[in-house]
């Protein structure tokens, strides 16, 4: 993580070195215990921590600790050499203010208020983090695009789902760090701790200040929104400019704005909102035009007062909330449908075969780890009502036939209300569920899933009319039995739950490259597991 901007201090008369060394480290020992904390819960809670880029943060704030440690060990150096050369009777007034003030400047040149202010504003105003620090990129094209078309709301030239992502040989020039990601990827927060004075200093050095046209009547009051466009102007002549004529503020902005619409969370673009702690809106009218043109580039920016911090008895409210979006019905793909059936998901010891294939040799790794179903599937489905159409069933009994063992088949039967069970009540069915898994079926599951026929759908001439041109696209890209799965879902507005990662990556690249510069499109609404599972039963020369 870059490091803030140093904070500015006029401390008291009587701080000293040994007191501002004291509070600093105790406050990095209680910072660091909270991000403990919540690196504890993600463990506790996601099946992959990682998902949650913490880690970094965390390593910032104990570097900081040893900075603070080896500034403390040299204060103790230095008073035992003082003491011993006082009791020699040599005078070190002189010396002793020297290393006083050094000390003291090193202390106040720390990181940490930076680091605290983040974690401050993400406890207090954030939830659902993605990540507590992380870069984002744009493509070079975006800069060689007339002025006018980056500016918020005007067309932009096709992009890519996920470009904001490093890719290999990125340009860094080309990309911004985001302080805080949080409501599960939909918004970016950054932070800046520059002062009223610190800001003020740059734009004097940069000659930055609103003068009146020379037609404006002498004396005459200007309205703020008159200087916001004439500094609209100067920043529109400097985009893109190489040159350091340009204050932080609106470079970050400028390159928060860039970020963000090469990067795509679900169809839409990040929300942007810049922090600035330490600055007041309302005493200097200059610093408030700064703070207007950034907001002209398509974010929020929270003053100082304007800054409200939620109090909140623990840390949970931070844990991502992939679920929260979901609708009432979720329609559930092949590949979960398998999952949800595979002995691999309910028998907590199954011993390694000789004919396993590697992929079920490394699943089995993983589920002693994070059963998927407990941590993932099960809270995924809730309650919700199941529906699958009759590819993705037929796909599903076709493997389970073929390769399932016969626990595999019976589960596949029960969920999917096959013959006798069919006619049994949801109580009955989940007893009959529970003799064949070692773990405890949620009673909310909703079973047999329903099955349901896709083509009457895609026939219908209502739901045919609403549809975008780009379905046309996916269809001749999509095999019959994904587009029948996705598609259904995008038809009914249902939310589709897969592992297929892969094809969930092509239909955002073909809408995206279809978007026409409709910015108001939007693809299948699709929650991507992260992992699946195999049938125990697949050979080892079977593909996984």
């Amino acid at each position: 993580m870059p490091p803030g901007p140093p904070v500015d201090t006029n401390p008291e008369d009587q701080e000293t070195s040994a007191t501002l060394s004291a509070d600093l480290k105790a406050s990095c020992l209680n910072l660091r215990s909270e991000i403990d904390t919540y690196q504890s819960l993600l463990a506790s809670t996601l099946r992959n921590p990682q998902l949650v880029e913490a880690r970094q943060f965390r390593s910032n704030v104990n570097s900081e600790l040893k900075m603070l440690e080896k500034l403390e060990r040299q204060m103790e150096s230095a008073t035992q050499r003082d003491d011993a050369q006082k009791g020699e009777g040599v005078k070190r007034f002189d010396l002793d203010l020297e290393v006083e003030k050094r000390l003291l400047h090193a202390l106040r040149s720390s990181n940490l208020p930076f680091y605290q202010s983040v974690w401050d504003i993400a406890k207090g105003t954030c939830s659902g983090l993605t990540a507590l620090g992380k870069r984002f990129y744009w493509d070079d094209e975006l800069q060689s695009q007339p002025k006018a078309a980056k500016k918020k709301g005007a067309k932009k030239s096709d992009g890519v789902a996920g470009q904001g992502e490093k890719q290999p040989n990125k340009d860094k020039r080309n990309s911004v760090f985001v302080d805080i990601v949080s409501d599960d990827g939909a918004e970016w927060v950054k932070v800046s701790t520059v002062t009223q004075d610190r800001l003020l200093f740059e734009m004097a050095k940069n000659c930055w200040q609103w003068e009146p046209d020379s037609d404006d009547e002498e004396g005459e009051d200007i309205k703020v929104e008159d200087r916001v466009l004439h500094m609209n102007r100067r920043t529109r002549n400097m985009y893109g400019d190489d040159g350091d004529d340009k204050l932080e503020l609106i470079r970050l902005a400028v390159d928060l704005r860039k970020a963000a619409d090469a990067t795509l969370v679900g169809y839409k673009h990040p929300r942007i909102r810049v922090v600035l702690p330490r600055i007041e809106q309302g005493n200097v009218p200059e610093i408030d035009d700064i703070i207007e043109e950034m907001r002209s580039w398509g974010m929020d920016v929270d003053c100082k007062k304007s800054l409200q911090l939620t109090t909140h008895s623990g840390l949970e409210h931070l844990l991502p909330h992939p679920f929260k979006k979901f609708t009432s019905t979720l329609n559930v793909d092949c590949t979960l449908l398998l999952a949800m059936v595979s002995d691999l998901s309910h028998f907590k010891d199954i011993p390694p075969e000789p004919h396993f294939h590697r992929a079920i040799l490394r699943q089995i790794e993983v589920e002693k780890q994070k059963p998927l179903l407990l941590t993932e599937l099960w809270p995924a489905m809730g309650d919700r009502k199941l529906v699958c159409t009759k590819e993705a069933a037929g796909r599903m009994r076709e493997i389970v036939e073929t390769i399932g063992t016969e626990t595999e088949k019976t589960r596949t039967q029960i969920m999917m209300g096959d013959s006798s069970y069919g006619q049994l009540d949801h109580t009955a069915m989940l007893q009959k569920f529970q003799e064949l898994s070692d773990y405890e079926v949620p009673t909310e599951w909703k079973f047999p899933i329903i099955v349901v026929d896709a083509q009457s759908t895609f026939e219908s001439n209502s739901t045919r009319g609403r549809l975008p041109s780009v379905e046309q696209e996916l269809a001749k890209e999509l095999s019959d039995i994904n587009y029948s799965v996705f598609m259904y879902g995008w038809f009914n507005d249902l939310t589709t739950i897969s592992s297929n990662r892969t094809i969930n990556k092509q239909i955002e690249s073909t809408v995206e490259k279809h978007r026409n510069g409709d910015s108001s499109l939007k693809g299948p609404k699709i929650w991507i597991c992260d992992t699946a599972r195999s049938l125990v039963g697949k050979d080892k020369d079977r593909k996984a």
